[in-house]
């Protein structure tokens, strides 16, 4: 058998096909790693089930690539390219009217809600001064009526003492809140149609 040498030209052209082969075969092995098997093991979809008796072999798809939107080039965004164009195409906007209406509506809007927030309010405030007044009448100027079980344990009774007292203090404290915050909010204005 004779050995033959290869010149330098021999050797890049030998050197290129074993390259491309070589890429050629990459890339066939790339191509059959992205077409795995595919399996549906309940709502998991995994190329690699751990029972596979229990998951269901899903056939193969098709890749499907959906090209996106080019972005515009300054000129583009411009409008440089179709200047008789852009005038047409632009919508046409009565600037009164685009202004003042969305400022009407979020006002009319505002004002509702203010009111719904000013009534909300009341509501609260009128039940917290109930529940104030109750308890007034419970403490009964630091000497409320014993229970029958307050009578052999007097410590009870000290408990339940400090206790309407304190809710006392905390219902007062709410209803300052209430109020500053009802102070804070504008007054229903009720506008008369001619």
């Amino acid at each position: 058998m004779r050995r033959q040498s290869l010149n330098g030209e021999a050797f890049l052209t030998v050197a290129r096909r074993t390259a491309g082969l070589g890429l050629l075969g990459l890339g066939l092995c790339l191509s059959v790693l992205a077409q795995e098997v595919v399996y549906r093991c309940g709502q998991e979809y995994t190329n690699a089930p751990r029972d596979i008796t229990q998951c269901e072999r899903l056939p193969q798809q098709a890749v499907t690539v959906i090209p996106g939107l080019r972005p515009q080039t300054a000129r583009q965004a411009m409008g440089s390219d179709t200047p008789a164009l852009a005038p047409a195409l632009a919508p046409v906007m009565d600037e009164s009217r685009v202004k003042s209406e969305p400022a009407q509506a979020a006002t009319v809007q505002q004002s509702e809600r203010d009111v719904q927030a000013r009534t909300i309010l009341a509501q609260e405030l009128e039940r917290m001064q109930k529940q104030h007044q109750a308890l007034v009448q419970a403490y009964m100027q630091g000497e409320p009526a014993k229970l029958i079980a307050e009578a052999s344990a007097p410590q009870k009774y000290l408990e339940r003492v400090a206790a309407i007292k304190a809710a006392i203090e905390r219902t007062e404290r709410d209803i300052d809140s209430v109020q500053r915050e009802l102070a804070r909010r504008p007054m229903a204005l009720k506008a008369v149609k001619p």
